[in-house]
């Protein structure tokens, strides 16, 4: 899907969609999550149209390291922070940037070629291709160990880093950036602790972007991104991000917009509206104009009002489908169909218009048929359909001519003719039209029904895999649309009862993708002996690099969007021709060419060592790094993150409909999945009950082999049978390398002592040669003087605040307990009267002691027992002296407690009173007061009262004191 043409058409579809960022007015986002290779090109080669412009390694990085700063200094995220760059793509995506990189190295050939003609002088050095932005390369190894050193830099100088967990996804992780990033935030909703709430902000430069952060359904999504700006003489890219205006495209009013455009279906449809499911099929839609998967379908273009045209249609035939048609990734082939035949009307009112200036010319040069191919079909045609004439037609002009003359009945029959001999005119020449398109695009000399069900077989399967990926992830690494062209929408039929099926496969290794993506020209990219693969005229492979191709625009209007006509690579060929050079790869070369783990940092005080710098003479080593990073589990399935989504489970039997509890689980379940998820689990024909993995414990054999022995959760949970994810490979690097005990508990260690009586104390492992065949070590513990709280823990008691219900405290202060609730929560008023209100702001002037949404307190205040708050002597000495300074108020809201929001002209009435006034008087104390300034905590957390926090700090300091007399 083009870019700028999608952004530009969406800016106009949906106005205020985005906003300029601009400092101090960035809303509070969760993870940011950057697709790194937006940000590696620009930084690397702006301005490709200047042949003069060179740029060197360390200037590249530096400026990558800037841009990074500058993202996270505008986000500030608080949680997570993700950086994805694009490894080895499936082979799907492989096909769009074979071209690209064929279009890019034939363009910088001929900007080169005529410069020099024109007589200008270029730079000695070597120009920065960028081809190499490509998974394997040396540039690519480069930039990874760069990265590394700067996430290592900042996690350990700066404090604004150290509070979020960083996730690298380099090069060498397989996948697209964007489609690793969706992977990770798939496996954060699939945790059982998934906050629905968390504020997520994806930065990149693809349209696609806008359809994956739909995929997600989460309520808050934007996406950041440089200015787009749209017409006008093309300019150079701005480097430097101070410079750079960026603006923030927010999805949640996306979803806003979406639904209003399709809020007309709420009166048609007789099923269920759905915004969720709603814009599934607004997604589905937007693969039809193309994308980096597939080509567009012929004349279906955005500048041609080609998404109007789909939505269109989509409202009028969703009513007779009986429900919806991607379902939640997986197309529901029988409704697609008759959502494409309905679209299908597209192509006939096109050709029309095509068919309208061919009648023309052949009034005006005399010809019956421009095209002869197209004259004799119809000729045969007509023929053909004159023998084969039913009698019924014939009949219906002799039942005719009971009612008419002679005369009548002959015109009548000749009008019947000449319209159906235009009929079959049309209908001929339209066949004709596309059976040119068929054999001039894509080569074929007889376009058979044969040829017809294959395409839209392969166009169907094609967007089957696209939803996958979209919603689910990879489902066959080996899979691509085979053809630089799509079928016409009239000719996708029959397609309801079609078996689509993939193979998985596995990723290509990066020299393997080099060699399928990259031209001839950019051939040093790659290691020396494979280069003769792409120049031998003997190499087996040669045809795939052909030094000149064609492109073709194809109803396109920029060049960058044209076709490009090189041969599709075959896989088989391809490992085949490189099986033969793979033993002459370097060290260093192999090392590049394999595929590694997602990496995952955070700091830690406690950790500190010297990070090398990967460039001693650019970039100073970190004397004193912080970080603490873990490796992931190698990717090539589907869960690239075991460590941080829902934990392995152990099976303990399978359960069918007979059980008593069968129903209710599995509704359970389902709502479940839907309610928090967003994913309807369809049909469930078997549950799975289980116990998580809640960790690993080692276990020591008699003649002292170390093993993890994993260890599971006494809790049952049941889990229906098609959520699980079966055959995930994965290991944890952390535990490879301990197989005895000396490996577990080298000397001079330091443990943790877990049972009695030394729980917690540290040690330091000694010598146990003469024990250890035992199953035993040797240990020192260092004791220290613990305080004796048991006295305490025994009347604590007495020192705990007691709370009371409001009722207690209502019947104390003469109010009624509603308003003891009302006034220890928030209380809005507002400007003027509710009559004549002046303006929206409102003043909040509650106590705000009790938070019922985020189910929080104020300790020393108040208290949530069950469904019931309780208060203590602190908040009914404060209300009474509320009470005291506002009678007024609590008298109005007294009588007028059905109200929301009050009106300070109403509460104090009169010439004489100023409202005004009065609420900021209020406001005034309530915020001198002390307990605005203290900190509320969840319900949920059991919170010791300052009193007991006081006592327990006594008998630490006379601990402390007992044991430096001790040591004297």
């Amino acid at each position: 899907m083009g870019v700028p043409k999608f952004y530009r058409w969406i800016s106009e579809r949906y106005p205020c969609l985005s906003e300029v960022v601009k400092e101090h007015q960035i809303p509070e986002f969760d993870n940011l999550y950057l697709d790194m290779n937006g940000i590696i090109h620009q930084c690397s080669h702006p301005n490709d149209d200047d042949v003069h412009f060179r740029i060197s390694d360390d200037k590249i990085f530096t400026d990558i390291f800037h841009y990074l700063e500058v993202l996270f200094r505008i986000i500030k995220p608080r949680k997570v922070f993700f950086m994805a760059v694009d490894g080895v793509a499936p082979r799907a995506k492989m096909n769009q940037q074979r071209g690209r990189r064929f279009r890019s190295a034939k363009e910088a050939e001929d900007k080169i070629k005529k410069a020099i003609e024109k007589g200008e002088t270029l730079p000695t050095e070597a120009r920065f291709d960028s081809n190499c932005i490509t998974p394997g390369t040396e540039f690519m190894a480069r930039l990874h160990e760069h990265l590394k050193y700067f996430v290592n830099m900042k996690i350990s100088t700066d404090k604004s880093w150290q509070g979020v967990t960083i996730y690298f996804s380099g090069h060498e992780t397989p996948g697209e950036g964007e489609h690793k990033i969706m992977e990770f935030i798939r496996s954060e909703k699939a945790k059982p602790d998934h906050d629905p709430n968390t504020r997520h902000c994806l930065y990149g430069l693809d349209a696609d972007l806008i359809m994956l952060g739909l995929t997600s359904h989460e309520a808050h999504f934007s996406l950041l991104r440089e200015e787009v700006r749209f017409g006008g003489k093309k300019t150079q890219r701005v480097c430097a991000p101070e410079e750079t205006t960026f603006h923030l495209l927010h999805l949640s009013l996306m979803r806003e917009y979406i639904d209003y455009e399709f809020s007309v279906l709420k009166a048609k449809i007789t099923f269920k509206y759905d915004i969720e499911r709603i814009i599934d099929d607004w997604i589905l839609m937007g693969f039809l104009v193309g994308n980096d998967f597939i080509p567009h379908l012929p004349h279906l273009h955005i500048n041609h009002d080609a998404l109007p045209l789909l939505y269109g249609t989509y409202i009028t035939i969703l009513p007779e489908l009986g429900g919806y048609i991607n379902e939640s990734g997986h197309l529901n082939l029988p409704r697609f169909e008759k959502y494409l035949v309905k679209l299908s009307d597209f192509d006939r009112e096109h050709f029309s218009e095509v068919f309208v200036d061919l009648k023309w010319f052949e009034s005006k040069v005399g010809n019956k048929y421009l095209n002869e191919a197209a004259g004799v079909a119809a000729e045969e045609a007509k023929n053909y359909k004159e023998k084969k004439k039913p009698k019924g037609q014939e009949n219906s002009v002799c039942w005719a001519a009971l009612d008419k003359n002679e005369s009548e009945v002959v015109a009548s029959k000749d009008n019947l003719e000449d319209e159906t001999e235009d009929d079959d005119l049309f209908e001929t020449e339209f066949r004709q039209y596309k059976r040119t398109y068929y054999m001039t695009k894509m080569g074929v000399d007889v376009v058979s029904d044969d040829f017809l069900a294959d395409q839209a077989a392969c166009y169907v399967q094609a967007i089957q895999w696209i939803l996958h990926y979209y919603y689910h992830g990879v489902q066959s690494w080996s899979w691509y649309y085979p053809y630089h062209y799509a079928p016409f929408l009239s000719d996708i039929r029959n397609i309801s009862t079609l078996q689509i099926h993939f193979e998985l496969g596995k990723p290509f290794k990066p020299f393997e993708q080099l060699l399928a993506v990259l031209p001839a020209a950019s051939k040093n990219l790659l290691p020396t002996c494979y280069q003769h693969l792409m120049t031998n005229e003997d190499s087996p492979i040669i045809e795939y690099y052909p030094p000149d191709f064609k492109t073709d625009l194809n109803g396109k209007q920029q060049e960058w969007e044209a076709v490009v006509l090189i041969p599709f690579i075959d896989e088989k060929r391809l490992l085949e021709a490189m099986e033969t050079c793979n033993h002459s790869l370097k060290k260093e070369e192999r090392k590049r060419n394999q595929h590694s783990e997602c990496l995952m940092c955070w700091y830690d005080r406690d950790t500190e060592f010297t990070y090398p710098s990967p460039w001693p003479e650019k970039f100073p080593a970190i004397e004193r790094c912080c970080t603490r990073f873990y490796l992931e589990e190698p990717p090539g399935t589907q869960k690239l993150y075991l460590g941080r989504t829902v934990p392995p489970s152990k099976v303990i039997h399978l359960g069918d409909k007979e059980q008593s509890n069968w129903t209710k689980e599995v509704q359970g379940i389902s709502e479940h999945y839907l309610r928090r998820k967003g994913i309807i689990i369809n049909e469930t024909s078997a549950v799975v009950y289980a116990q998580l993995l809640t960790g690993r414990k080692y276990q020591i054999s008699q003649n002292g082999e170390v093993r993890l022995e994993k260890q599971w959760s006494k809790q049952v949970l049941p889990f229906v049978y098609q959520t699980i994810v079966k055959d995930i490979r994965a290991f944890d690097s952390r535990f490879s390398n301990i197989k005895t005990l000396d490996d577990l508990f080298p000397p001079r260690s330091v443990v943790f002592m877990l049972g009695t009586p030394y729980y917690g104390c540290t040690g330091e492992v000694q010598d146990s040669g003469d024990v250890i065949t035992e199953g035993r070590i040797r240990v020192v513990f260092s004791i220290p003087c613990e305080p004796n709280l048991d006295a305490l823990i025994q009347n604590q008691h007495k020192y705990s605040i007691k709370y009371n219900p409001g009722y207690v405290l209502a019947s104390r202060l003469g109010v009624s307990g509603y308003l003891v609730s009302r006034f220890t929560g928030s209380i809005f008023i507002g400007r003027g009267s509710r009559r004549n209100p002046h303006g929206d702001h409102k003043a909040n002037v509650g106590l705000n002691l009790k938070f019922n949404k985020k189910n929080e307190e104020v300790p020393g205040y108040t208290k949530k027992v069950g469904s019931e708050w309780m208060y203590s002597s602190a908040a009914e000495q404060l209300l009474a002296e509320y009470l005291e300074r506002a009678p007024e108020l609590f008298s109005y809201i007294a009588k007028n407690s059905q109200e929301d929001v009050f009106y300070e002209d109403d509460i104090w009435p009169g010439e004489n009173e100023n409202g005004a006034e009065k609420v900021q008087e209020i406001i005034t104390w309530l915020k001198g007061h002390p307990v605005s300034t203290l900190s509320r905590s969840s319900c949920d957390l059991q919170i010791l009262d300052a009193a007991i926090v006081e006592k327990i700090e006594e008998e630490v300091e006379k601990c402390k004191v007992s044991a430096l007399n001790n040591n004297y």
